[in-house]
């Protein structure tokens, strides 16, 4: 067993790296380790981790995840989720990110041999273990809860889960992390964490606020996401310096009566609107969206063009794409 959760964790890092690889593939089964339940003790989590259920840091403890550590979650009824009371660190670095991913449901194939000479029939003869393809949803999540003292996570990648990371805490960074395939990438609820320097790719929604929460979300690259980002409630995040762009659906989308302040920008080449149904606009670069054309630039001043829809107010639209908007190439 410990074999195959080897070779599955495995497969979950190097997939993850884009071949890069800083894993010690000389380490064998023994190495992984296998976690549940709540922590009793300040813990650190190196190399292979297996989660088998929910775990729990309740306040008080800490945990601490090291550069390079692979944290598989294997997909079950009811999805798992790391919960943080406590302070968590997970600091990875660009070159030994922190992985947190789906395994894949396990799955039992069975083998047959060749159809022989004298008949048409083929015969089990034997059964193997593989894993499904990883999706959305395969566990919950990382839920930073609202007494949490401290949490910060740099040079993570975190994929397949609900929602990657939900704070309910203004004590969270969320710094040079990778999000990719989650229902949602991050999200608020009536908090003010920090969220910068991230890419979302081929999420269902790159990040989402509800309630009052006004986080700072800057220096972000959202991209290929069916949603860039969604405002739902009061809330009043305040997006500066991202690059959102070619979203399947809208780039930024506002519910009820939110209102981020969207401030120097590039959201370009977007399937839906730039900006739909709120916002306050100022110094962006708005271009290509809703199939205008890839070079049509939005020059105006109305709450309504060709490229957004019922804003609140819009000032100084740029006729060239702000140069440092977006995640520093280096960070991944």
């Amino acid at each position: 067993m410990k074999i195959i959760l080897t070779l599955l964790l495995t497969c979950l890092y190097l997939g993850c790296q884009s071949l890069v690889s800083n894993l010690n593939t000389a380490g064998t089964g023994a190495d992984i380790v296998e976690k549940s339940g709540e922590l009793t003790k300040d813990e650190v989590w190196d190399g292979r981790v297996y989660v088998t259920g929910t775990v729990i840091v309740p306040e008080g403890i800490t945990l601490t995840i090291r550069s390079g550590a692979i944290i598989g979650f294997e997909p079950m009824d009811t999805p798992s989720l790391l919960i943080v009371h406590g302070e968590l660190y997970a600091e990875g670095s660009p070159d030994r990110m922190i992985v947190f991913g789906s395994l894949g449901a396990r799955q039992t194939v069975a083998k047959t041999e060749p159809e022989q000479k004298l008949g048409t029939e083929t015969t089990p003869i034997t059964t193997g273990i593989t894993a499904a393809q990883p999706k959305a949803g395969d566990w919950q999540g990382i839920q930073i809860e609202s007494e949490s003292p401290n949490c910060r996570l740099t040079y993570c990648r975190i994929q397949h889960a609900t929602i990657g990371i939900t704070c309910k805490t203004d004590a969270a960074q969320v710094e040079r992390c990778l999000f990719s395939e989650n229902k949602i990438g991050v999200l608020c609820e009536n908090t003010n964490p920090t969220v910068t320097g991230n890419e979302f790719n081929r999420n269902g929604t790159g990040a989402q606020f509800r309630g009052a929460a006004a986080p700072e979300v800057e220096y972000n690259a959202f991209a290929a996401n069916e949603y860039g980002l969604i405002c739902e409630d009061d809330s009043r995040p305040r997006i500066h310096y991202n690059d959102i762009r070619a979203n399947y659906q809208h780039a930024i989308v506002c519910y009820s009566t939110a209102s981020p302040e969207i401030i120097s920008n590039n959201i370009t080449m977007n399937a839906g609107w730039a900006v739909y149904d709120g916002g306050r606009l100022r110094d962006n670069f708005i271009s290509g969206n809703k199939q205008v054309g890839p070079n049509v630039t939005e020059r105006g001043i109305g709450t309504q063009s060709d490229q957004f829809y019922s804003v609140d107010e819009v000032f100084d639209p740029r006729t060239s794409p702000v140069p440092e908007a977006g995640v520093p190439r280096e960070n991944f």
